[in-house]
């Protein structure tokens, strides 16, 4: 055994060396193992790995692109009935279909800005495009896991998933997933592995 700063011969099981004084690394290694040995339950965890990722439910914003279309397709049919000057036509539909599709546009912008992801260690949440905010809870801080869905949420199989938490912040809010029980107890049952 040879001490990595100055290279000097050490006799085995030694922690620091006789010349320099340096930490070994297999001293440290050592106790990095024995504190992860010596965690609550006695096992060694694995690295973190996603259990889920998702996003708000696309069917609204979907929604609003077919409503788009068909404002713009109307407008296109009743410009051909009255024989409207082609120059005319032209820019006027270019106007509308701009305008008809800028809410769409926005609410896919704002769909693809929240991601949700839950961890074996944590749930994190991301919000932004440019500028992002990544909020972090750690699975002990979650004290209760609530599906809600209205009537017509429920009709299309989708909900919010309403998490309690220890945090200041208190309760956050998944909105619009679909099949929002599956991630609930996907979450409830990381919570039950985990305690």
């Amino acid at each position: 055994m040879f001490c990595n700063q100055c290279g000097q011969s050490l006799p085995e099981g030694s922690r620091f060396c006789n010349s320099c004084g340096a930490t070994l690394a297999q001293a440290e290694r050592n106790q990095q193992a024995s504190s992860l040995a010596s965690r609550p339950g006695g096992e060694i965890e694995a690295e973190e790995h996603s259990i889920f990722t998702l996003r708000p439910t696309l069917i609204f914003v979907m929604a609003w692109y077919i409503l788009a279309s068909v404002i713009v397709l109307a407008v296109a049919a009743l410009m051909g009935i009255f024989h409207a000057p082609a120059q005319v036509a032209f820019i006027g539909l270019t106007v509308l279909f701009v305008l008809a599709f800028s809410i769409p546009v926005y609410k896919h912008i704002q769909r693809r800005r929240e991601v949700y992801t839950l961890t074996n260690y944590k749930l994190e949440m991301r919000y932004g495009l440019l500028a992002k905010t990544i909020r972090n809870i750690p699975l002990r801080n979650i004290q209760d896991v609530t599906v809600t869905a209205s009537v017509l949420q429920r009709l299309a199989n989708l909900g919010d998933i309403v998490i309690d938490s220890a945090s200041e912040t208190g309760k956050i809010f998944l909105s619009e997933i679909h099949h929002p029980e599956r991630y609930a107890d996907m979450i409830l049952a990381e919570l039950r592995r985990r305690h």
